[in-house]
């Protein structure tokens, strides 16, 4: 973020929050668009209207973005970023209808800072941040604008925010028929740690965010000399003129040629490992809304 612009912003916002649409479109037909947020005048309008003080402090931690996940509840979108030392991050979902909900983390302080313009989500965690705060075990969550002005929507009464996951870690059972659900949990566990795969509901969409996540390990790895490298998707299927598709299908079509990979990177070479744990990183959050379907 562009720290000079992101002040000059703060200061030309109005103390009083003002309704709008927000457009989405750009970012949801092309997420990776969402690096250059902070040049959209009119959203970061928005956000410093919700966020007040803490605005600047919030769009500091975006120096590392993770990979940006469209709910599938509705016209949205989530971005994640972190700090370069990893110690502090931040959230935030934007609705095409103006709704926000954003928090960041401060690591000095083990809080969250929740902010929002939807009064029905004020004083209940939206589940995008649910997702969030799980990256934070016991961490203190501060709901700063529960009696604040901003608050100019009411989306059905808090059954927006009504809590799709827990902090108790639900196992889910593979299917003994289903060969790509079980390929896929063993790659995530490579990727992730064994908890986490296990605690996934491994759909197709899960599917797609392992997939995408192998992807980058494969493209940061790109020259390293580990031997044979799987292939990714978007590759050519040899043999034919189709692309690779992400998917449980592709985890269970090249689980042979995944694991050993995946092995060899997570050696002694710290250089190899850290592939894997910047993927994972910038992925987490992708793979658990995925999981629970929002």
């Amino acid at each position: 973020m562009k720290y000079k612009r992101l002040y000059l912003v703060l200061l030309s916002v109005p103390t009083f929050s003002f309704a709008g649409n927000l457009n989405l479109n750009p970012y949801l037909e092309n997420p990776s668009k969402l690096s250059k947020i902070d040049s959209n005048s009119h959203i970061q309008n928005e956000l410093a209207a919700v966020l007040g003080e803490d605005y600047i402090k919030f769009s500091k931690n975006f120096e590392v973005l993770s990979t940006p996940y469209k709910l599938k509840m509705a016209k949205a979108i989530y971005s994640e970023g972190r700090t370069k030392a990893g110690s502090d991050a931040s959230a935030m979902t934007l609705y095409a209808d103006g709704r926000i909900y954003a928090a960041h983390y401060n690591s000095q302080k083990h809080t969250v800072r929740y902010f929002t313009n939807d009064k029905s989500c004020s004083t209940v965690l939206h589940p995008t941040i649910q997702v969030f705060i799980k990256h934070y075990p016991n961490v203190k969550v501060e709901f700063v604008n529960s009696n604040n002005s901003v608050l100019r929507y009411n989306d059905g009464n808090g059954l927006g925010c009504s809590s799709p996951t827990s902090r108790t870690v639900q196992t889910y059972p593979i299917a003994p028929d289903n060969p790509a659900q079980a390929a896929a949990r063993e790659v995530a566990s490579k990727i992730w740690t064994q908890s986490i795969a296990n605690s996934l509901d491994m759909n197709n969409d899960v599917g797609v965010v392992i997939s995408n996540t192998v992807k980058s390990i494969l493209a940061c790895s790109a020259n390293f000399n580990l031997g044979p490298k799987p292939l990714g998707v978007g590759d050519i299927i040899p043999g034919t003129s189709y692309f690779i598709k992400p998917g449980l299908d592709y985890l269970k079509d090249y689980f042979y040629e995944i694991i050993p990979y995946l092995a060899g990177l997570s050696g002694a070479q710290p250089v190899y490992k850290a592939c894997i744990n910047v993927a994972a990183a910038n992925n987490r959050s992708a793979l658990e809304m995925a999981s629970l379907g929002i």
